[in-house]
């Protein structure tokens, strides 16, 4: 199994690579993309933050590129908006493809199928997004016959979800979520935009105030809204963690974990990367998933991260299978 991490400054680059990272994917930004088709017009999930999630510009990401492929590791760009029209794949086939290529970039994370096929007619390798929305076998199966043979799966899968469209196509390299950021939303059902200006919609709804409305407005009622609000606010996903998968996942034969959090600070994912990279080394050692959990070292915030499992991206583990 590798680690996966997103990359927003090459000055870290190789703190990244010396604590574990072996994959990294990157963003990036095009004053020309917009002025062609205007400021509401994705590259990427995260293109409405500009230059503070996509620091660098199209030529600058192919420079960073070069130098992450110069250190041995595999460099992905993410092209995963919502949706993209038949003029802006034509503007990515012109100004992009040709660069991405000679860059030598081992993938572009594609949410758009006819994108996907663009590229792929290219010669440039594609990854199936998580806005692909993987969620069973019949879906994985499209992709698949699409010519994808890397897919990222949603992070709201469970290990058995996951575990069945591994066995079934077995000779596809398969991303799964693993530290940092979740979402109280599914990526590839949100249609909301991330913009500098709003936020997101799941932030919006996180920090803003409200106000409960009951039809019938008892003790129990009140209280029962008012705690799933606070634990669905405050707690659920802020900071996720799967690391007590990790054996099962290993057994699958999942390819790469991925860090998220394109803003975070520098440190944080790599404290991140370095457990996970450990804890690998102790699931590739053990005979079994108990031996695995009862040597795994935990994150350092843990009482935080895993006493109610509400910070668990899969949370069977630890409390049963889910329903």
């Amino acid at each position: 199994m590798k680690v996966l991490v997103p990359l927003n400054s090459k000055e870290h680059l190789e703190e990244y690579v010396e604590a574990g990272a072996e994959e990294l994917y990157i963003g990036f930004y095009d004053e020309k993309w917009f002025e062609t088709f205007g400021p509401y017009a994705d590259i990427n999930r995260m293109s409405g933050f500009k230059e503070k999630a996509n620091k660098y510009n199209f030529r600058e990401m192919l420079q960073v590129i070069k130098k992450i492929k110069a250190l041995g590791q595999s460099a992905f760009i993410t092209m995963n908006a919502n949706c993209y029209s038949h003029e802006q794949i034509e503007f990515m086939k012109e100004h992009y493809f040709p660069e991405i290529m000679e860059a030598g970039a081992d993938g572009l994370i594609c949410s758009d199928i006819h994108l996907i096929r663009e590229a792929s007619k290219a010669g440039i390798p594609t990854v199936a997004s998580t806005m692909c929305a993987i969620y069973n076998l019949d879906i994985a199966k499209y992709y698949y016959d699409a010519g994808m043979r890397r897919m990222i799966l949603p992070r709201d899968l469970s290990l058995d979800e996951i575990d069945s469209i591994c066995k079934a196509l077995p000779d596809v390299e398969y991303e799964v979520f693993f530290m940092r950021n979740g979402c109280i939303f599914a990526d590839c059902y949100c249609l909301g935009m991330h913009r500098r200006e709003c936020g997101a919609t799941c932030a919006f709804i996180r920090s803003h105030p409200k106000e409960t409305i009951l039809e019938r407005k008892g003790f129990e009622e009140e209280h029962a809204v008012n705690l799933n609000d606070y634990l669905y606010n405050e707690i659920f996903h802020r900071e996720t963690c799967g690391m007590c998968a990790l054996y099962r996942m290993k057994e699958m034969g999942v390819r790469s974990l991925k860090i998220v959090g394109r803003s975070d600070q520098h440190e944080a994912v790599c404290e991140d990367i370095r457990l996970a990279k450990k804890n690998i080394e102790i699931a590739e050692k053990a005979s079994s998933e108990k031996e695995y959990l009862d040597s795994m070292i935990f994150p350092a915030n843990k009482k935080r991260k895993c006493l109610s499992g509400l910070s668990c991206y899969y949370p069977e583990v630890r409390f049963g299978e889910k329903h």
